[in-house]
């Protein structure tokens, strides 16, 4: 089983809806509780060793006005992923190697960088966007 067809197959079992870009990414959206959902974008590029790698991302909000050094004692803390910029936008991101891609791994990145996105757009905005 390819990686694609992994988060497929996750996504049908879990009741994620996904849907696919032109180019190839995976929008993955994720019911977070309360009516809210978070969407968690894939792509897949390589590493410094050219190893395939999946970049899990999601955006939070617009990166203006946010105080980053509290975004950066959060990364201390978080369990999956970490705060970047991605353009404009603050992002809740993680990376995982595609070759070790194993089905619970994917579903449990995909299911908590979702969450922890989720409560931080609703914490630092107010919102529910992304």
């Amino acid at each position: 089983m390819n990686f694609r067809e992994i988060v497929e197959s996750i996504a049908q079992a879990c009741k994620w809806e996904v849907t696919e870009d032109e180019d190839g990414t995976l929008c993955v959206e994720v019911p977070t509780g309360s009516g809210r959902s978070q969407v968690v974008v894939i792509t897949e590029d390589v590493d410094v060793a050219d190893q395939p790698i999946a970049r899990y991302w999601s955006v939070i909000g617009e990166a203006e006005g946010i105080d980053f050094r509290r975004c950066l004692e959060e990364n201390a803390r978080l369990a999956y992923g970490a705060f970047a910029l991605q353009g404009q936008n603050l992002v809740l991101l993680d990376t995982q190697l595609i070759s070790d891609a194993d089905p619970m791994e994917v579903g449990a990145s995909i299911g908590n960088l979702a969450a922890y996105a989720d409560r931080y757009e609703r914490d630092l905005f107010g919102v529910d966007t992304y």
